[in-house]
């Protein structure tokens, strides 16, 4: 049993997946040029950290899903590509937004009932879009111990 923890953080690093602005929820805020929908938002960043980590979402929507993901498409795909990542999910149970572009994101990444412990991660704005942000994708490869050269830049 004490083996499986380390399988699902090789498959979940090793293959490439992982994952942020501030009012409680529902909370409308505007200035004279934007209005945000705080719950709206946050719920579009954990629908982003869903779908990402979904085994049914193709390779192109996980690409499209990250923050800057053309540059991480190889290790998407190395992941998505792992017979084992079809049932890898993710359960977001706090999502704080930080400012108008950036949220804090907690979550669980989970192979089937096993988990990660809970991971601390990041959302973007990115062209009017949330997305997972690639430091969150950076933060658990490293935790298998090497960073490729793409999240060191």
């Amino acid at each position: 049993m004490r083996r499986l923890p380390i399988v699902l953080v090789s498959l979940l690093v090793g293959g490439g997946l992982a994952a942020c602005g501030g009012s409680s929820p529902g909370t409308t805020l505007s200035n004279s040029t934007t209005v945000v929908n705080t719950a709206a938002e946050k719920a579009e960043i954990t629908s982003a950290y869903n779908k990402f980590f979904s085994g049914q979402t193709s390779i192109p929507a996980r690409v499209a899903l990250l923050q800057n993901g053309s540059e991480f498409k190889a290790l998407v795909t190395s992941f998505a590509n792992d017979p084992l990542a079809k049932n890898v999910n993710v359960t977001v149970s706090k999502v704080t937004l930080q400012g108008q572009d950036k949220a804090k994101v907690v979550y669980v990444v989970k192979l089937g009932s096993a988990g990660l412990p809970k991971q601390t991660g990041t959302a973007v704005l990115q062209n009017g879009t949330w997305k997972v942000g690639f430091a969150s994708l950076c933060k658990l490869v490293a935790l298998q111990g090497s960073t490729p050269s793409v999240c060191k830049s």
